[in-house]
């Protein structure tokens, strides 16, 4: 049997739960607003989950699912509408595989409509949108606002057939996650666990999602945060006893001897995972995207919640962007980024609509060349030699000269041509500093005769009140070195 979760968000009071309670055929986890303080307040403030079974070949699912499946489980995630809660949202949107978005037609999109629908956009590739309470209206109501009404009155009247038409779209809009599940079923097992409660007599059941690997009754798994292992005493899926899970899976595991206390959410998983599993101090994301909706800037160092499985964390962040260089291919798109740690990286200051990489950490990354680049500019004050120049505004009074010496730099002189734009570049080095107030010394190539005579007067200061001539010194910082060092 192949199971599908489907997460059911949208506004507070939009009508989720009603919704996935006349959908469901088996209630399990807090389904229905269960917990009392729910029922005393009126609203949903933890994940539900209920499921519903149809046979494959009852409805227009894709001719793979029709092959290999005979029944299809819907496994309902009922998430939270409030603003407040909107974590326990996110948390159940890690392991749903299609949106049921719901609107409250006499409210129409609200805040957490628009919330929800930026999370199924970000979390998955279809999304069903229900238009909840259409019976509020009048039919004469209906009749004017549109020429072909979708409800007709006898259909409102009877809700069973507009929920097979809903179960219809559904199964038109799942795509088979077969592929996908079995090269999952390979890794190691982990089990990410929404709610963990004990049953007198029993033990204590840990339910939630598989999402990578496979176990069975037996099996020992771990809680890596407690390090503590216990063996699976029993599995059910929906009040159902069975022997093993894999990935995509809803869940109930049973293990004896453990205190409820210990865990509300997170993961387990088995020894090996388990025992591999150790503190994540920086993390690479292949592509960040930023939401369209989100209108604020996002700036390297800027300290966000980052949510992963269950788990939330705050992490300051530092984007930057592959070099590009002769080779790379100009339609590339982000998909193509694979991470070179050997290779160099520019240092972007804020993300634009699609940028490259977030990474955080102040020891693990310094391996990692993630630089911005740097441009000083001065001017030549007077001409030493043909090889030697003195140069002001490249530096401070106060700047530490040993990390500068030896850097590269480059005279830059614009040709007397009229109206030429032209310019000449002649190769040099910072040799060393000169008095107190900034100057250094520049070693060059020979210089043209023009600039030695432009120099040439007056103890070699410059004639002109226009400058010609341009010092520029580049060089690169690695933003993850904590000795601040120079790359040229």
């Amino acid at each position: 049997m192949l199971n599908i979760n489907v997460g059911v968000l949208g506004h507070v009071d939009s009508g989720k739960t009603s919704l996935a309670k006349v959908l469901s055929t088996v209630a399990s986890t807090s389904a229905f607003d269960k917990n009392p303080q729910s029922k005393k307040r009126g609203i949903t403030l933890d994940l539900g989950f209920s499921s519903f079974i149809v046979n494959s070949a009852s409805y227009p699912f894709e001719p793979s699912i029709h092959q290999n499946f005979e029944n299809v489980q819907f496994t309902l995630v009922d998430c939270p509408g409030h603003g407040s809660l909107i974590r326990t949202v996110l948390c159940g949107s890690q392991i749903i595989d299609v949106v049921i978005l719901v609107v409250d037609v006499t409210k129409g999109f609200q805040t957490q409509t628009a919330e929800c629908l930026v999370i199924g956009e970000i979390t998955c590739k279809k999304m069903l949108v229900v238009l909840n309470k259409c019976d509020i209206f009048k039919q004469s109501k209906i009749a004017e606002i549109s020429a072909a009404p979708e409800f007709t009155s006898e259909q409102r009247t009877n809700n069973s057939q507009e929920v097979e038409n809903l179960i219809t779209l559904l199964a038109q809009s799942i795509s088979d996650p077969t592929e996908n599940r079995n090269k999952l079923k390979d890794r190691s097992f982990i089990f990410a666990v929404d709610h963990c409660f004990t049953i007198t007599g029993q033990g204590t059941i840990l339910t939630g999602t598989v999402l990578s690997g496979t176990t069975s009754v037996g099996q020992t798994i771990g809680l890596p945060y407690q390090r503590i292992q216990k063996k699976i005493k029993s599995i059910q899926r929906f009040r159902q006893s069975i022997q093993s899970i894999g990935p995509g899976d809803r869940a109930g595991i049973c293990v004896p001897q453990l205190d409820a206390n210990l865990l509300e959410r997170g993961l387990v998983g088995d020894i090996t995972s388990t025992n591999n599993l150790t503190p994540c101090y920086a993390c690479i994301l292949s592509c960040v995207r930023k939401v369209s909706y989100f209108k604020s800037s996002i700036k390297s160092k800027s300290r966000l919640h980052i949510f992963v499985g269950q788990e939330t964390v705050l992490a300051n962040l530092t984007f930057f962007t592959k070099v590009k260089s002769e080779h790379d291919n100009a339609n590339n798109t982000e998909k193509s980024f694979e991470f070179d740690k050997t290779a160099m990286y520019h240092y972007v200051e804020e993300i634009p609509n699609v940028t490259g990489v977030p990474y955080q950490d102040e020891t693990a990354v310094q391996c990692f060349q993630v630089c911005k680049s740097k441009t000083r500019r001065g001017q030549i004050e007077r001409v030493v030699n043909p090889r030697m120049c003195i140069v002001h505004g490249l530096f401070k009074r106060e700047t530490n000269w040993e990390i500068f010496v030896g850097l590269r730099a480059y005279v830059i002189i614009k040709l007397n041509e009229t109206n030429s734009t032209e310019t000449q570049r002649i190769n040099g080095y910072i040799e060393s500093s000169f008095g107190q107030s900034g100057k250094c010394r520049l070693a060059l190539d020979d210089l043209p005769d023009e600039i030695l005579a432009q120099y040439s007067s007056k103890g070699g200061r410059k004639q002109v009140s226009q400058p010609d001539t341009e010092v520029v010194l580049e060089f690169k910082k690695n933003v993850f070195d904590p000795q601040r060092r120079i790359i040229q």
